[in-house]
Order: C-alpha cells, then structure tokens, then sequence
C-alpha cells in the first residue's frame, strides 16, 4: 500500500511540474524567445506553450483567455493596458532599415525615385510600427515617402516581404535583422535620438495567479544561458 501511494505521489507530482507555461510575445521576438523556451524546458522540465503576435493580439488574448501566464513585449504600451501587476526588463530594442534585393546607402535614399515600396509594421499594433513612424517623422523623411508605405500587420511579415525581394527596404527590430543576416542585402541601424527605442519586459498578468512555473522562468532569464541567447539576438 506505501508503495502505491507512493508511485501515486510521484505521478501527481509530475503531472503538476509538466503543467505548460503559457507565454505571449510580440512577433518580432519569435527567434530568441523560441531558443530560450527550448534551454528553459531542457533545464527545468516545464514546457513552454508560445503564442506571437502582434501587440494587440497579445493584449487580447491575456486579457480574454485568463489562461496567459506571462508576457514579453514594450514595457510603456503593456503599462498602458492595466493588465499587469509587474515586470521584469529584459533589453532595449532597436530598430532598423533592412534592405531587400539591393542595399541602400543609408535612410535618405529612401527618396531616391528608384525606391517604390517601403515595408513596416502596423504602428496602430506594433511597437516597430510606431518606432519607424517615428523615425520618419523626426527626420522629415515622411513627406517624402508616406506614398510608398506599405503596412503590414507585424515584424516577421515585413521580413518576409524583404526576404522575396517584394519591398525595396523595410523598417524591423535588430532581433529580426540579425537572424536573417544571410537572406537580406544588409541593415543599417536607426539612430536612437530619432525614434523611442522600446524597452521590453517580461510581464505578469495582474488577473493570473503568479505560478511557481512563472517565478522560475523569470529566475532562468537571468542565467547566463539565457543572457548569451539575449545578447546574441540584440538585446
């Protein structure tokens, strides 16, 4: 009788520790959070459920679910919501202009006639969509170029669009930039004093009870496992 209580304990105690995370994340992060999740679950036997998107789409679903454990996107804009008790920093973002087919010489050559499609981020939705509109309009480069604007929804759909050659250049986070080094004709980063460089945390839903699965996760951001993984994709 000890012995089958005992395998019971044991099976309900691995039920709960295989219990998945729930995180959701801004789409422009897929990469290094993806390669963190992965180091995460190897350590600690949790599994990560990953939801990107948007940061409106990632706001509705904390919101609507009940079920998202945690958040990582734009430190002010998650603020703003009201969803989140606290948060941890995790970088600072920087934007880029990346270039498609051929590289250009530098943002000012975005009026040059030759460049007919520029890609960025929806700026209603995404934090790399306000940082560009920013940009542009700081440089008084958006009188210029707002005709050959295209919007799309989220950072990995602009570097699609870069990838295919579809767009002359486009406007993504250095994360994205540097993962597809080998496929783009080339970046050039945006100086800081012309757009918010967004600072992103990692959150905690104010209407999710803290799991201990959560705490530990928050814990392994700051090995030096997942500090390497951060860095290495930019922040």
């Amino acid at each position: 009788m000890r012995f089958i209580t005992l395998i019971l304990t044991l099976c309900l105690s691995l039920s709960v520790s295989a219990e998945p995370l729930l995180i959701a994340a801004g789409a422009g992060y897929k990469k290094p959070l993806m390669a963190i999740y992965d180091a995460f679950t190897q350590s600690s036997g949790t599994r990560v459920e990953a939801v990107f998107g948007n940061m409106q789409q990632v706001l509705a679903q904390t919101r609507d679910s009940g079920r998202v454990d945690l958040v990582v996107g734009e430190q002010a804009f998650l603020a703003k919501s009201g969803l989140f008790d606290r948060d941890i920093v995790l970088g600072t973002g920087r934007l880029v202009l990346a270039y498609g087919a051929r590289r250009l010489s530098g943002y000012q050559a975005l009026t040059d006639p030759q460049v007919e499609r520029i890609a960025l981020p929806d700026p209603k939705k995404a934090i790399y969509g306000q940082a560009a509109t920013q940009f542009l309009e700081r440089s008084g480069l958006m009188p210029s170029v707002k005709d050959k604007l295209m919007t799309l929804a989220t950072v990995p759909q602009v570097s699609a669009y870069l990838v295919a050659g579809t767009v002359d250049a486009g406007f993504i986070n250095i994360t994205d930039a540097l993962g597809l080094a080998d496929k783009l004709a080339g970046f050039d980063e945006i100086p800081t004093d012309l757009y918010d460089p967004p600072v992103i945390v990692l959150a905690f839903p104010k209407d999710r009870p803290e799991s201990e699965a959560a705490r530990a996760f928050a814990a392994f951001l700051g090995s030096a496992e997942a500090r390497t993984i951060l860095i290495r994709y930019g922040l």
